[in-house]
């Protein structure tokens, strides 16, 4: 996939978040932003973290090799509902961690808390959100924000494209080739097709048409909020 982007040039982000927690191998991630920034020396490289194992050695690695943004999801415990006060002090000890100054970009009460961390040579900012106001139900698989009707267009089919472990590739980041009821949203598999092919092809121009208007959504996209603003 890297050496079809770099035939066009590709100066867009690259994403090595999944469904997974990208830092839980030091080894594998530090060689794949390595690969990656050697091929794409203009691509931005991101990564999303719920940061339990980046420290200050950890994130001096990450840019080092080339990572251009690390964002840092602070969670709660495990079932706690969110609770501002009690983010604010999760988000002030994984600042402590990095051991790098910090400034407060957005403090809004009981919605996001977010701190961008002073390094030079790479973008890293902690953000804590309360996700039953601002996250996603997933394409319905989270019991969130279903009683909302989308009926504004989507820029994800148009913008970008999502690569399962598996080389499925999703037209959405809320859903998932290995859950039977988003299996209808794989629009292809780079083991078998280009990402060109899989980007022109037919069932993905399908998707583009059919969220291109304002219109009221249906099926797993009903509810969702993703781009709305």
């Amino acid at each position: 996939m890297l050496e079809q982007l770099a035939v066009i040039e590709f100066d867009g982000e690259i994403s090595f978040s999944r469904y997974n927690e990208p830092l839980a191998n030091k080894e594998i991630i530090l060689d794949r932003i390595s690969l990656a920034r050697d091929i794409l020396p203009n691509s931005i490289l991101r990564i999303n973290t719920n940061g339990d194992y980046v420290d200050r050695t950890y994130l001096l690695e990450l840019r080092d090799v080339g990572l251009s943004e690390l964002w840092i999801q602070q969670y709660l415990k495990n079932n706690d509902k969110f609770n501002h006060k009690k983010a604010e002090l999760f988000i002030d000890k994984k600042i402590k961690k990095l051991g790098f100054n910090s400034r407060e970009l957005t403090n809004k009460y009981n919605y996001k808390i977010e701190h961008e961390i002073l390094i030079d040579g790479i973008t890293c900012n902690v953000r804590a959100r309360n996700f039953a106001l601002n996250g996603s139900n997933r394409g319905g698989v989270v019991d969130i924000k279903t009683d909302y009707i989308r009926t504004k267009p989507c820029r994800q089919v148009y913008n970008n494209m999502y690569i399962d472990y598996n080389g499925k590739a999703m037209v959405c980041c809320a859903v998932r080739s290995d859950y039977d009821e988003h299996k209808n949203m794989i629009v292809g598999d780079v083991y078998k097709n280009s990402l060109e092919e899989i980007f022109m092809s037919e069932v993905y121009k399908k998707w583009r048409e059919e969220h291109s208007g304002v219109s009221e959504k249906t099926g797993i996209c009903k509810s969702c909020k993703i781009g709305v603003v």
